[in-house]
């Protein structure tokens, strides 16, 4: 059984009182993280989740409320909660060179210190990886380009899912997602307004054309959390585990 738990499901400005985006992804004690926006440290630390449990990291895109908190994350690996089993971080091409320029600007300059093997690994549009026991297939989100944005694909043996990441609306998204059991969709915005985030208007006139099995929101703005009554998908919270 595949169990997805989400660590932070708000926005680049903590809209609602909710974390940034960062979603745990486990199953027969291997765990990757899909996204690690700054909250992600303290929403593990609140839900009881040993932050040494994560196997991998995997970052669909470079802007900092979906991978900001890594540099937090290693640093408590140092003087927090000692890690010694390897560390595998995921993501777009420069994957190695923005966490490494993000730690020497927090100034959290541990490496000499650090106890256990971290490993980069760059992923490309249309080709699968294995990570930590998944299989973590990238494909190009419509996004600002040099965020370098991607969707993420995460499959085990007999389960699949599709994290939006942030994207706009694309004719080829009900295609991305038409075989998995779960689709984790952004959703930004109530109404249509900009190209590079997803609105419920949007999802909703196109909805009869997702096939997938089951439909979650996430990363939502002011107006889509004051509107809840008239969303007409399930919604994320941040806590919320659910089962495949």
């Amino acid at each position: 059984m595949l169990e997805v738990l989400f660590v932070g499901t708000g926005d680049a400005f903590g809209s609602g009182g909710r974390r940034n985006s960062a979603i745990l992804v486990r199953e027969r004690g291997r765990t990757v993280l899909l996204d690690c926006g700054p909250t992600t440290l303290l929403g593990l630390r609140e839900l009881g989740v040993d932050p040494l449990d994560i196997d991998a990291i995997a970052i669909s895109h470079f802007h900092g409320d979906h991978a900001a908190g890594i540099p937090f994350l290693l640093l408590d690996y140092v003087y927090g909660n000692r890690r010694e089993k390897p560390l595998d971080v995921i993501g777009p091409e420069g994957i190695r060179e923005r966490i490494q320029s993000m730690n020497e600007v927090y100034g959290y300059t541990a490496e000499g210190e650090r106890g256990y093997g971290l490993r980069f690994d760059t992923f490309n549009a249309g080709s699968t990886i294995e990570v930590a026991g998944f299989q973590v297939t990238p494909a190009v989100a419509h996004h600002q380009p040099h965020t370098k944005p991607h969707m993420l694909r995460v499959e085990t043996d007999d389960r699949a899912l599709v994290f939006s990441g942030d994207t706009g609306w694309m004719d080829e998204l009900p295609r991305i997602v038409a075989d998995v059991n779960l689709f984790i969709t952004e959703c930004t915005m109530v109404e249509e307004g900009f190209e590079y985030h997803l609105s419920h208007e949007r999802l909703a006139a196109e909805r009869s054309k997702f096939g997938c099995n089951r439909i979650l929101l996430t990363h939502m703005g002011p107006d889509v959390l004051a509107n809840l009554d008239r969303v007409e998908f399930e919604t994320a919270t941040d806590g919320l585990s659910v089962k495949l």
